[in-house]
């Protein structure tokens, strides 16, 4: 069964490949308002909904060190109450959308969600334009976007990958860099944030040259950009603080830090200091991404699951951040392993080696042409997958656009993949694969 499942799958993402991105009856429509204010629209006739999708450039780099969680907060609390509208009318109007409203906050954005059907586009546009331009914190509302942000920190801090990956960060990145704090927030700065302090932030960086709107769905683009431009065409025009130009540089030392924290396994993670989704190394790195840990052909998979019969979980990381980023590969193992005498030795300095051996095999054991391929065919297949949902489709084309790259960068990722050449790959590798941070979270009895 999981051979037959395998097939369908390498079936499926071959199909992509070659037939492409789901259709559209048209290009995407770009609009920017007088007020700075950009609009995107996909129309598609043959969906079943309508998605919108709202990018606020505005990440944890806007956080104040003594309000890290701030922005957490806002995107929390933005449909809890408005100027115009109480708690409860605004509920009523998200059940009458559908109830699909969600809210993001990422390090380099924050992006708001709704998916409906078309006859209620009017009312969804309606209430992404109430809670963006006219939010009020109420203390109810602040009070319970708190014990969601709290909920959230707690449960972040259970999970091995995010902990593990935050000490990394913390070597990584220089201690003034916002990514090396954790991005869900200063658990003592939620607490005592207030309201004024939500309604501050909101009024300095929910501004209209600082939002993008997509919109992509069976609703025609003249209809829509009618619509969101009577909804925020005159909202008044106000520059916001923009994202300042983080940076990382290569580590000049290999580093390791070991934490505890409860449970029956050790996680490690092994990751250098490389050039963010800006850079025009961008497409080489993912594509050496995916030849060391995505999937069951990298390197990382077959030398330590395969070969060794190790990991619970495995492979290898490229966040897409702007302020610079990182290549890290990760694995989950239980911390012993019984001898041919019945006794429990420890291995996790030996994982560890083999896991930094096999991020540095790229340099001492060049792959070959037909590697590099199945790496890059991977990339796309699933790159194409990713955009099965009209609500996926409309992320994709205003994450881009947000993060400054371009709605069209969409339409070009596979190109860019494909153009990557085994001189790329092994230029990149040369240059960034050099010191390492290497993070180690070990069982707490």
């Amino acid at each position: 069964m999981q051979r037959v499942s395998q097939r369908a799958l390498t079936a499926a993402l071959w199909l992509m490949v070659l037939c492409g991105f789901p259709p559209a009856s048209a290009e995407p429509v770009k609009r920017i308002l007088s007020n700075g204010m950009v609009i995107v629209v996909s129309y598609e006739p043959s969906a079943r909904v309508v998605a919108l999708e709202a990018f606020l450039k505005v990440g944890v780099w806007a956080e104040p060190e003594d309000k890290r969680g701030i922005g957490l907060l806002v995107s929390r609390a933005l449909f809890g109450s408005t100027a115009n509208e109480t708690m409860q009318t605004l509920s009523q109007e998200i059940e009458r959308v559908g109830g699909q409203i969600r809210a993001f906050w990422q390090p380099d954005y924050t992006q708001i969600s709704i998916s409906t059907v078309a006859e209620a586009f009017d009312d969804a546009a309606w209430l992404l334009a109430e809670g963006i331009k006219n939010a009020q914190f109420e203390p109810e509302v602040v009070e319970r976007a708190k014990r969601e942000a709290l909920a959230e920190a707690q449960a972040e801090r259970a999970v091995k990958f995010r902990t593990t990956f935050m000490t990394l960060r913390t070597m990584l990145y220089p201690p003034n860099h916002p990514y090396a704090y954790p991005f869900a927030g200063d658990p003592r700065a939620i607490e005592r944030a207030t309201a004024e302090d939500l309604q501050e932030f909101h009024r300095r960086f929910y501004t209209p040259d600082n939002l993008v709107i997509v919109v992509v769905g069976n609703v025609p683009a003249e209809r829509v950009l009618e619509k969101l431009t009577t909804l925020f065409g005159s909202w008044e025009a106000r520059s916001a603080m923009r994202r300042p130009n983080l940076a990382i540089s290569p580590l000049r030392e290999s580093v390791s830090r070991v934490r505890e924290q409860p449970g029956n396994t050790a996680y490690i993670m092994a990751g250098y200091a490389v050039p963010g989704i800006a850079s025009a190394e961008y497409p080489a790195l993912v594509v050496l991404d995916a030849l060391l840990g995505r999937g069951k052909s990298s390197r990382i998979f077959t030398s330590l699951r395969d070969a060794s019969g190790i990991g619970y979980e495995i492979g290898s990381f490229y966040p897409p951040l702007m302020g610079g980023s990182c290549l890290l590969g990760f694995v989950e193992i239980a911390p012993y392993r019984i001898n041919a005498s019945g006794i429990p030795v420890l291995i996790v300095d030996d994982v560890q080696k083999a896991l930094v051996q096999q991020m540095q095999s790229v340099r001492t054991s060049p792959p070959d042409v037909q590697e590099i391929e199945r790496a890059k065919k991977l990339i796309i297949g699933t790159y194409a997958l990713r955009h099965q949902r009209v609500r996926d489709r409309a992320y994709f084309l205003g994450w881009y656009e947000a993060m400054g790259l371009g709605y069209t960068f969409d339409r070009q990722f596979a190109d860019r993949i494909e153009a990557v050449k085994r001189e790329d790959v092994l230029r990149v590798a040369d240059r960034y694969l050099q010191n390492v941070a290497v993070a180690v979270t070990m069982p707490r009895d």
